[in-house]
């Protein structure tokens, strides 16, 4: 589904994703679905200032040169999505799973979170 969403600009092709979605998808990942998409996610378990970090190490990048490409990208996410190297594997979790790790970070210190990443 998420990969419909993405490769689209009409919003129909994203209606009939989202609706192809709800109609296979667990009760548990469709209240999840649902509460990302109007807002009602849980607060951020991870600091910005972390990832940014985390994805800093990870790139191999010096500190300048993410700053430059954070400035002409201007979004950070996106930003450290294009310097991260390629993944070396695939996880599939169903969004209540993701949903479950993430709230779980909570209890975490910043130290136990870099450790899962």
């Amino acid at each position: 589904m998420i990969q419909a969403l993405e490769i689209s600009n009409k919003t129909n092709d994203k209606i009939d994703a989202i609706v192809a979605y709800l109609q296979v998808a667990p009760d548990d990942d469709k209240l999840w679905l649902i509460a990302l998409f109007t807002g009602r996610r849980p607060k951020r378990p991870v600091k910005t200032t972390l990832i940014r970090s985390w994805a800093l190490e990870l790139s191999g990048l010096p500190e300048w040169l993410f700053l430059e490409c954070y400035s002409n990208v201007g979004d950070l996410g996106e930003t450290i999505s294009l310097i991260l190297p390629k993944p070396e594997y695939h996880v599939e979790k169903t969004i209540s799973q993701w949903m479950k790790e993430l709230i779980e970070l909570y209890q975490k210190t910043d130290e136990e979170k870099s450790l899962m990443f």
